[in-house]
């Protein structure tokens, strides 16, 4: 179902982390959904989903999420009008992205990952940063068909860092599945929203494979 009325379905601050990447409204052929709105109605929607992700995550909480470059700027100001603090600029970068992809542009060969909390910050589950770091090298999983499938080890990375075993973990855009994947594999509970059938059967299977 769609995220915004999935998300009104769920009790107010009940959730342990966010881990998500929204569509970056760049023209991505999606199944069901249209990533070529105009910015205003773009902006607008994207609005009314972070303000359900607030009224779900409990205090102290982390809403990480994948973004374009450009659009760094803009959530940025937007999320902490509604109460998140920004946190963190963590990279990842897809070596299999091929040269010229962009032609006549720059490269675009990171997307960035966005950390902020719900008021307060609270620890992370690392020491001094030892097995951990903030920029993935990786390329994404190659058995969906979906159009922005985001890297393994870095989500496993994301969810061992900023939640703990049978914790909630949202994914408002679960696309192919790969939150709850990686939410399964490390003892999570796991929510996910998505509007196209076939992306959530070819989750599903990814998920019974995992």
């Amino acid at each position: 179902m769609d995220c915004v009325n999935g998300m009104k379905l769920l009790n107010d601050e009940t959730i342990d982390l966010v881990l998500t990447d929204p569509p970056y409204n760049i023209g991505l052929k999606y199944d069901k959904y249209n990533d070529n709105m105009s910015e205003k109605q773009f902006w607008q929607w994207m609005q009314d989903v972070f303000k359900e992700m607030y009224r779900v995550l409990k205090p102290k909480s982390h809403l990480t999420f994948t973004c374009a470059q450009k659009q760094i700027w803009t959530y940025k100001p937007m999320l902490e009008s509604m109460g998140f603090v920004f946190r963190h600029l963590g990279i990842w970068h897809n070596p299999g992205r091929k040269a010229g992809s962009y032609p006549g542009q720059w490269p675009y060969s990171w997307e960035a990952i966005l950390d902020f909390t719900k008021g307060e910050f609270r620890k992370l589950n690392n020491n001094n940063c030892v097995g951990f770091m903030d920029v993935w090298v990786e390329k994404p999983p190659n058995d969906t068909k979906h159009p922005a499938r985001r890297p393994l080890n870095c989500w496993t990375d994301l969810i061992k860092l900023l939640s703990n075993e049978n914790d909630i973990v949202l994914d408002p855009f679960m696309g192919s599945g790969t939150t709850a994947i990686c939410c399964k594999k490390l003892n999570r509970q796991f929510i996910g929203f998505e509007i196209s059938e076939d992306y959530c059967l070819e989750a599903n299977q990814r998920l019974i494979l995992a």
